[in-house]
């Protein structure tokens, strides 16, 4: 039995909608996810799972309904409010700074944890220095963390496609997040590199003790390390149980395969 079993939610999603205009895409969906699970959220293209995440991070703002984190509403929060509250994300398509190293993409991450602001960056006081020597350090220890100490010198633009997917993640994790949402994590990688990234989505939940809410197209992935998947289709939530549940479910086959089925 998992902690996440016993445990309350951390993400509250009640009765979500988002409109653009006369477009649905998504429909008074209700989610939660519980503290330190590992939860995976699948569905057909089209079917409102980036647009759902956006919301979580405040990219979009709900049309109708509550989102609550950590017992804390924050519908209507910017994304750099958001990050602060402890959610961060990946993205579908990798989003890293191509000449900035892998260390100064970490310390990016970081950077909402800092309390030096412009004029301590001006001044250089003893104190600024010793606030930015220890973000190195942490970001340091991110790079580790996900396989990466041995490149931090090392271009973004520079490292493999897998390492770079694994870099995203340790700039994520590095603003200390309480919920990790990966977007598509698999995405254009190999069978092995796919197999240890769902060993370090794994670690990160376990070691780390981190709560992830994953969208993936990969069903080796989502069925090998999630504990519970919600299924989206149409932007409204068909389905929710655990990976043999949703397996077996006959609205999410439909949904993937037709009505022949």
């Amino acid at each position: 039995m998992t902690l996440a079993e016993n445990s309350e939610p951390i993400l509250y999603a009640q009765k979500v909608s988002r409109y653009f205009g006369g477009l649905k895409a998504l429909e008074k969906v209700d989610l939660f996810v519980k503290k330190q699970e590992i939860m995976g959220l699948i569905g057909p293209n089209g079917a409102g799972k980036t647009t759902l995440f956006n919301l979580f991070t405040g990219h979009y703002q709900p049309s109708e309904g509550e989102i609550t984190f950590l017992q804390e509403k924050i519908g209507g929060l910017k994304p750099y409010a958001i990050i602060k509250k402890g959610i961060a994300r990946t993205f579908q398509n990798i989003r890293l700074f191509g000449q900035m190293t892998a260390l100064e993409n970490v310390l990016i991450g970081r950077h909402c944890r800092l309390q030096t602001g412009l004029t301590g960056a001006i001044l250089r006081r003893p104190r600024d220095k010793q606030e930015e020597k220890e973000a190195e350090e942490a970001a340091v220890e991110f790079l580790k963390f996900v396989g990466l100490d041995g490149k931090k010198r090392e271009k973004a633009r520079n490292l493999s496609y897998g390492e770079q997917r694994r870099l995203e993640i340790s700039r994520a994790l590095a603003s200390n997040p309480a919920l990790l949402l990966l977007d598509e994590p698999a995405a254009g990688m190999n069978p092995q590199e796919t197999t240890a990234l769902m060993k370090l989505i794994s670690k990160i939940r376990d070691d780390m003790e981190k709560t992830i809410l994953l969208i993936e197209h990969d069903m080796k992935v989502v069925m090998g390390i999630s504990e519970r998947i919600a299924v989206l289709d149409y932007g409204k939530k068909i389905a929710e149980g655990t990976p043999r549940e949703i397996q077996s479910n006959e609205d999410v086959i439909r949904a993937y395969l037709g009505d022949t089925a």
